[in-house]
């Protein structure tokens, strides 16, 4: 899946992943490159997402709706951005930036971040590539993209 992404996908300024080898290793098949590691996006999860992380949890509506349902999921999402904002530090206006991590790691930050700056948010469906690409104006995502095969 990764391989037909990179022909889908790029360029980007910055290639980041989780410390985990399967999102270091898709992040490289997709850009060609990765530029640093993340342990931000490796976070102890606990029981927020871990009981629905697998299975059912395929479209964007399935995670918002764990957003609504759980305080915890709220709370885990909001302590994410602060991990996007050192991302959004490393980058310039318009830049493109491709972050690998893993579902709910992205997919709940980014339901939050969208819905709270009002940035459009691309892709009905994040599927096993958990990749977002992520659009940058003044340091503030504009546009926040699933990748996905």
């Amino acid at each position: 899946m990764a391989k037909v992404l990179s022909k889908k996908v790029g360029p980007f300024a910055l290639v980041i992943s989780s410390p985990l080898p399967r999102a270091k290793e898709t992040a490289q098949t997709i850009a060609g490159r990765l530029d640093a590691v993340e342990p931000g996006f490796l976070p102890e999860m606990g029981g927020v997402i871990g009981d629905r992380i697998f299975g059912e949890m395929r479209t964007l509506a399935d995670w918002a709706e764990v957003l609504r349902e759980r305080e915890d999921a709220r709370k885990f999402a909001l302590d994410q951005l602060a991990t996007w904002a050192r991302v959004a530090m490393r980058v310039a206006d318009n830049d493109r930036v491709l972050a690998v991590s893993h579902g709910g790691i992205i997919e709940l930050p980014a339901i939050t971040l969208a819905q709270r700056l009002r940035v459009p948010l691309d892709g009905a469906s994040f599927g096993y590539c958990e990749g977002v690409v992520i659009t940058y104006t003044k340091g503030v995502p504009a546009k926040i993209a699933a990748v996905r095969v």
